[in-house]
């Protein structure tokens, strides 16, 4: 599938290591405070939890008036058909059985079919077990006929710019469209079109995992 990515996501070369360190340290310098020797180690964790837990794509998100994210892509097994009733069934599982910290969750419409997105506000069950206290956003994006989907994990550490975040998050998902279509629509896109997740493993685990944060 395609996406096209805005200026404001800034991708880790994650599937080589110590180039995605050192850019991820670099990247740091300029949105937080610290030298490369305090922001180095940051940098390592983020890179091997991200290898870690299967994501093949990660990326900063640090748009205007907003905290910087973290944007990660994790390549999961789908049912071969997907429709709306699918999409309707799989957000209700997330409602029923996805963690105390859903708060919400929609379905918006794709080039490859509707797409679930889930919010994740952590509360008193996560302060408790001492977890990242992230608020998160998640899609779920299909790729019909493939029996794989794309999980996107956009998480901050503070709320400040959320309303960004989300907006730049439903428009990101919303974008998602197949590798073949028409070349002629990338010339009319101002955004980059990239390819995701053609070569990604496919990961058996539960969505519930797949968390990340900055």
């Amino acid at each position: 599938m395609r996406l096209a990515f805005p200026d404001e996501v800034h991708r880790i070369p994650v599937e080589q290591p110590e180039r995605a360190v050192r850019e991820l340290t670099a990247l740091l310098g300029e949105l937080r405070e610290g030298t490369a020797a305090d922001l180095e180690p940051i940098a390592s964790e983020a890179v091997e939890t991200a290898i870690r837990e299967g994501a093949f794509l990660m990326a900063v998100v640090a748009p205007a008036g907003a905290a910087p994210a973290m944007l990660t892509g994790v390549v999961l097994a789908v049912p071969p058909t997907w429709d709306g009733d699918t999409a309707e069934s799989l957000r209700d599982a997330v409602e029923d059985r996805g963690g105390p910290d859903v708060r919400e969750t929609a379905t918006v419409e794709t080039g490859l079919g509707p797409a679930v997105l889930v919010q994740r506000v952590p509360g008193v069950e996560q302060a408790r077990e001492r977890r990242a206290l992230t608020i998160q956003l998640q899609a779920f994006v299909p790729e019909p006929g493939s029996g794989r989907m794309l999980l996107l994990t956009l998480a901050a550490p503070t709320a400040h710019g959320w309303t960004v975040h989300q907006e730049l998050f439903a428009s990101l998902v919303a974008s998602a469209r197949p590798d073949n279509e028409d070349e002629r629509e990338d010339e009319r896109e101002d955004q980059p079109q990239d390819t995701v997740g053609a070569d990604a493993p496919v990961e058996d685990q539960s969505f519930e995992a797949h968390t990340y944060r900055l």
